[in-house]
């Protein structure tokens, strides 16, 4: 049975809207990048840049309109410890620790966050859930297992929320089309192994543990984040879900998946097909593509091999124009099949003297966003999937235009802001509207229209004179008191 659909009330940003106290801010679209990799990196040796000039990585994602970053979380990743590392850095990463520091720099970017329980101490994947090693001692008493899930969710959350770094999306496990928390042990070459129990029925409860948690961390705390589940691939991606909501697993608002052409096959189009089927099947849930990713090269840049090597038929040969294009046409994909949001997965993972389990270097330096060696963004590439004006034409509010709903604006692009910034809005009915762009202080920079205006479609071009870089807020006011507003920014 499908849970009562849950009514979102939006309220402000357009780009990061607002809702009411205790729960997530609505996002109209997820524009994302899974930046798990990004501390190490910087730790390893990698500088990031963006012109050739040194940038904070967070930065550089926000300016180019990433809305989204999601953060993987390990128990007790101690198998860290055994690889030799350079000097300066730390034993471990993804654990509590380095999560509360990519959080608070995520925010203070102005970006939202999405955390990745993978309830694993390792990878958790398809082939691989095992349980961390603090739990192996109950791994087969399903009552205790529940409780350290509960306990170790909600004691995570709610350090967070003190902090002011509650995510605002909570993925409960990682790619589980096997189900959760299987395999009792891992073995020397990070394999699960010794299966405690298949039964989806014992997946359900464990889920349901985590998902309560996470409600009850959200109900104490400043915000009710959103809770997203996860699956691989296409095929079977419906019928995984069923399954889990017949078992009774219900309370949780996103639907997520990952989407590799290398791994799972099938084209964009295909992808589309998946997600509109979801949608229609399942009204009552959001559908997101939690990790995606193409290459821009097919050149492998240090001893570890590269972990996607298959051209999209429809998408080659490779370089950092087509994995743009390919971006931009699976996000467009997405969106008009009803899709909330789109992940990018480690884009930040470059070659750097670190080690990882099986070797030197990076397995995505040919996927990252930036130039090996240099570090520096590649500015033709990947990096501009993100630009708004891709999608000017499909993107609104997401608010339904009613007699009542006398403004809207639907598109202000591109973003980051260039030369000229174009916005166009819709009235239902003839209003005095004023535009005006703001600081991020909410001071009146600029006054871009004012007057009675008919209803229909407008549309206005700014060229601003000159205004400091940073992000700015475009607002349309009516003579009733309404308004919309959208984010934009002013790069370096």
């Amino acid at each position: 049975m499908q849970r009562p659909r849950r009514t979102w009330l939006a309220l402000g940003l357009v780009s990061v809207l607002l809702v009411g106290h205790g729960t997530a801010r609505a996002q109209a679209f997820y524009f994302g990048h899974d930046l798990s990799y990004a501390n190490q990196m910087e730790d390893c040796g990698a500088t990031f840049k963006e012109g050739g000039v040194e940038k904070d990585i967070y930065r550089i994602f926000s300016d180019h309109g990433t809305n989204l970053v999601r953060l993987r979380l390990w128990v007790d990743p101690t198998w860290q410890r055994q690889l030799q590392q350079p000097p300066g850095v730390k034993p471990q990463y993804s654990d509590l620790a380095d999560v509360r520091e990519a959080i608070a720099r995520a925010k203070a970017a102005g970006m939202q966050v999405l955390l990745d329980f993978h309830y694993s101490d390792f990878w958790a994947d398809p082939g691989r859930q095992v349980i961390p090693a603090r739990w192996r001692s109950v791994a087969h008493n399903l009552e205790a297992l529940k409780d350290s899930v509960y306990a170790y969710t909600y004691a995570v959350l709610t350090t967070l929320d003190r902090e002011g770094l509650m995510p605002e999306i909570v993925q409960v496990g990682n790619e589980n089309n096997s189900g959760i928390l299987i395999h009792a042990d891992m073995d020397e070459n990070y394999n699960g192994i010794n299966p405690v129990d298949w039964r989806w029925s014992r997946h359900a409860q464990l889920f349901n543990a985590a998902i309560r948690a996470v409600r009850d961390a959200g109900a104490a705390g400043s915000v009710m984040p959103k809770i997203a589940l996860h699956y691989a691939g296409l095929n079977g991606s419906v019928q995984h879900f069923q399954r889990l909501i017949s078992l009774g697993v219900t309370d949780f608002d996103i639907m997520g998946l990952s989407y590799y052409y290398a791994f799972h096959g099938g084209s964009i189009a295909e992808l589309g097909a998946t997600i509109r089927e979801l949608v229609d099947r399942f009204p009552d849930y959001q559908i997101m593509v939690l990790e995606t990713a193409y290459p821009w090269t097919s050149r492998n840049y240090d001893a570890l091999g590269n972990l996607l090597n298959t051209q999209d038929p429809d998408y080659y040969p490779f370089s950092p124009e087509m994995q743009r294009t390919y971006m931009v046409d699976l996000t467009r994909t997405v969106i008009q099949a009803g899709g909330k949001g789109v992940v990018f997965w480690e884009p930040d993972w470059v070659s750097t003297p670190c080690r990882t389990p099986w070797g030197q270097g990076s397995s995505f330096e040919h996927v990252a966003f930036f130039e090996p060696g240099t570090y520096n963004l590649i500015a033709n590439g990947g990096i501009g999937w993100t630009h708004r004006e891709w999608y000017a034409d499909l993107l609104t509010t997401g608010e339904a235009i009613t007699p009542e709903t006398p403004v809207l604006l639907e598109a202000v692009y591109p973003v980051p802001f260039r030369n000229r910034l174009t916005v166009t809005y819709r009235l239902v009915r003839p209003q005095q509207v004023t535009v005006q762009v703001l600081d991020v202080l909410g001071r009146i920079v600029a006054t871009l229209s004012t007057g009675r205006q008919p209803a229909g479609l407008h549309r206005l071009f700014w060229q601003p004179a000159a205004l400091p870089t940073g992000r700015y807020l475009l607002r349309v006011q009516t003579s009733d008191r309404t308004e919309s507003r959208w984010l934009f920014y002013i790069p370096e």
